[in-house]
């Protein structure tokens, strides 16, 4: 038996664009995702969904400035937690219709849990916020962001 080691990889952003509800919905998407092998694939068979409520949005659907530094340290902190030890991967960050959505690949779905749990104890969060994490081992809920992008290997 040989015992391999998977490095995740940096994240690698590109914004995507398009229409929802007659909404527009902005997308930045970790495109190297759509690198990764089934094998490493199958490491990350959970997907987090974290849906924070806004407060505000301009006449095109995006975040007011003043608001966005109100969430940005949180989204990024988050981010940092959940990345820790491996255990997640980001997927994209949604806006769409005064929402923020934070989707991350997951290893350990309890680890995640408790970490999220902890911040709902602590009430750190900015803004109120509603969670799920889901076992996709096939990554269908990735379809949407990532097929796209699926043979652009780099």
């Amino acid at each position: 038996m040989t015992n391999t080691k998977f490095v995740v990889p940096e994240p690698s952003y590109t914004l995507i664009q398009r229409e929802d509800e007659g909404a527009q919905v902005y997308a930045a998407v970790n495109t190297t995702l759509a690198t990764l092998e089934n094998d490493q694939r199958q490491l990350f068979s959970w997907q987090l969904s974290l849906i924070l409520e806004l407060r505000t949005e301009d006449d095109k659907g995006l975040t007011l400035p003043e608001e966005s530094k109100e969430i940005e340290p949180f989204c990024q902190q988050l981010e940092i937690d959940l990345r820790e030890g491996g255990n997640a991967i980001p997927l994209a960050r949604i806006t769409w219709r005064k929402t923020r959505e934070l989707l991350f690949r997951v290893y350990n779905p309890v680890q995640a849990d408790e970490l999220i749990k902890s911040i709902i104890e602590a009430e750190t969060n900015p803004r109120p916020f509603s969670y799920s994490i889901d076992p996709d081992e096939h990554w269908k809920l990735t379809d949407i962001y990532l097929k796209q992008f699926a043979n652009t290997k780099s």
